[in-house]
């Protein structure tokens, strides 16, 4: 059982190849949790539109890798939060 569409495949046309070939010759029934199945024309565009955000979250999750990666190469400059106390009022909380 797959519940995230972005554990299914790593891209939206491997999604649509699992969904159209591999499950249904398989005789495997795939159900997007509701009333619509992927192969009627609303099921077939919320296949589609979830598969495509699952696409996105996973290249966004790639990004942030990578870049956090280089940081701790030391490539790239760290970013630092500020503090939202100023000098004065940190010392006057001690």
């Amino acid at each position: 059982m797959v519940t995230k569409l972005d554990r299914l495949a790593r891209s939206l046309p491997d999604d649509r190849n699992i969904a159209d070939g591999r499950l249904t010759r398989k005789g495997v029934a795939l159900s997007l949790g509701g009333m619509y199945g992927p192969t009627d024309p609303v099921g077939r565009l919320l296949f589609t539109v979830l598969g495509m955000l699952a696409e996105f979250e996973a290249d966004l999750i790639r990004m942030r890798t990578r870049e956090g990666m280089a940081r701790a190469k030391g490539c790239l400059p760290a970013r630092h939060r500020s503090s939202p106390l100023t000098a004065e009022a940190f010392a006057r909380t001690a």
